[in-house]
């Protein structure tokens, strides 16, 4: 039996379960079932906590490793702080994609410190002769669309528009497994709402996602780049609203709440935990 946490964090759902055993993988077979709401208990992803290292390592549901989460890094925070150390205040995860610091703001409010934006093509990566894949203009089929892409320590393809396109989950899957992106993408699509800005997602290896915290940084981060939002500001996703901070130092803060959904224990075998 293997203990688990099931955690939400604007409707995006996560497994928490903590290992003393480092976690090396690029495949774990028993997350797709964990995660699959036939067979297990209908998640976005793993995130595994090497406890005596606070190594984070994430997966999504359909078992492929990712570089970092924003929100995954959030619910396994709420995790660390009810389960392994109540009196902490920040947790300072290990990550794929460096060192990843959580912070506890209030009851159920999480905020997250992401590291700085990465816009060269050989960091998202990109398949380009171009030192950015940046307002790009794309064909499919009939339609001509302008991308931008970037990596938030996970590669992300930005869709800006004044509008979300009715077909947007069409596109988001055609997105995400372009020949552009060697190790898939996550895409964002993205619209002005107020001052503040409308999100969806569509994510490499889920598909439809609630919310996304390195979506969210990646939205704020391509309007703030084009002219069209502040650095600061509120991202509506279908699961609910983060605020994101591109800070002048360049990093990123994420904060928001996250709930525990479930907590028991697995009957699967697991191997390598």
């Amino acid at each position: 039996m293997i203990e688990f946490w099931k955690y939400s964090a604007q409707g995006n759902t996560f497994v928490v379960i903590p290992t003393g055993k480092t976690i090396q993988s690029a495949h774990l077979d028993w997350v797709e079932k964990i995660c699959a709401p036939e067979s297990g208990i209908f998640a976005d992803g793993v995130a595994l906590v090497h406890v005596p290292t606070a190594r984070l390592s994430i997966y999504n549901a359909d078992g492929g490793r990712a570089e970092i989460s924003g929100n995954g890094a959030r619910c396994a925070a709420a995790w660390w702080f009810k389960e392994q150390d109540s009196l902490a205040t920040h947790i300072d995860w290990r990550t794929d994609a460096g060192r990843v610091c959580c912070t506890r703001k209030g009851r159920s409010s999480i905020e997250v410190r992401l590291p700085a934006p990465a816009f060269e093509s050989s960091k998202i990566p990109a398949r380009t002769r171009n030192r950015e894949l940046w307002n790009h203009k794309l064909k499919w089929g009939k339609r001509t669309m302008t991308i931008f892409a970037l990596s938030m320590g996970n590669p992300q393809c930005v869709v800006w528009g004044r509008s979300i396109p009715k077909d947007w989950f069409e596109v988001g899957e055609m997105l995400s497994d372009h020949r552009l992106f060697p190790q898939q993408c996550n895409v964002v699509f993205v619209c002005p709402s107020a001052d503040e800005l409308e999100v969806r997602l569509w994510e490499r290896g889920v598909g439809e996602t609630a919310s996304s915290g390195t979506g969210a940084a990646a939205a704020v981060v391509t309007a703030a780049r084009l002219g069209k939002s502040p650095r600061k500001t509120r991202v509506h996703m279908p699961g609910g609203t983060l605020s994101v901070n591109w800070t002048q130092g360049g990093e990123i803060v994420l904060s928001g709440s996250v709930e525990l959904i479930a907590q028991g224990e697995l009957a699967l075998k697991v191997k390598g935990v």
